[in-house]
């Protein structure tokens, strides 16, 4: 396995693992403003709460899959947990598969239109991928941040998903 889908696999799988922990708290726990210092502009808020910084998560990955896809882009406006676990399933997999036809090709330079962007702006692979994975680690590692100060512990490293097996 190349180290680009190690990356994706790992991104797609604790964004799940939080989404089933954070299912353990309730609606008040999960919409909760969670201060983020120092400030950031990786969320829409600052002060987002659990259940909206699960949605970015879950929000990038189909914003991306259509932008890398060439597609229109809608925006989803069910975010409870089981819809936030079902768009996951159906955005992940298919940034999956995306960025492995990327990396088969070998097209990491290559650039496209992101019409999603308002105008739309261009990018390359490599540099939109890059993104999604920076950006997604430090959003996942401010989520499992504040669901250990909920009491609820999640192992965010890859060395401990690798040794899982899953």
């Amino acid at each position: 396995m190349d180290l680009t889908t190690r990356l994706v696999e790992h991104d797609n799988w604790l964004a799940e693992q939080l989404i089933d922990a954070a299912s353990t708290l309730d609606d008040a726990a999960l919409d909760e403003p969670v201060p983020v210092s120092p400030p950031t502009d990786s969320f829409a808020e600052d002060s987002p709460s659990i259940r909206s910084m699960l949605n970015r998560l879950v929000f990038t990955k189909e914003m991306w899959s259509a932008a890398i896809g060439g597609r229109e882009f809608v925006e989803a406006t069910d975010t409870s947990l089981p819809a936030l676990r079902e768009r996951l399933a159906r955005a992940g997999s298919e940034f999956a598969t995306l960025v492995s036809d990327v990396a088969r090709r070998d097209a990491w330079d290559t650039a496209f239109v992101d019409a999603t962007c308002d105008p739309p702006e261009s990018f390359t692979f490599g540099a939109a991928v890059a993104h999604v994975l920076t950006r997604d680690s430090y959003r996942r590692q401010v989520v499992a941040a504040a669901l250990r100060k909920r009491g609820i512990d999640v192992a965010a490293d890859p060395i401990a998903w690798e040794r899982k097996g899953d």
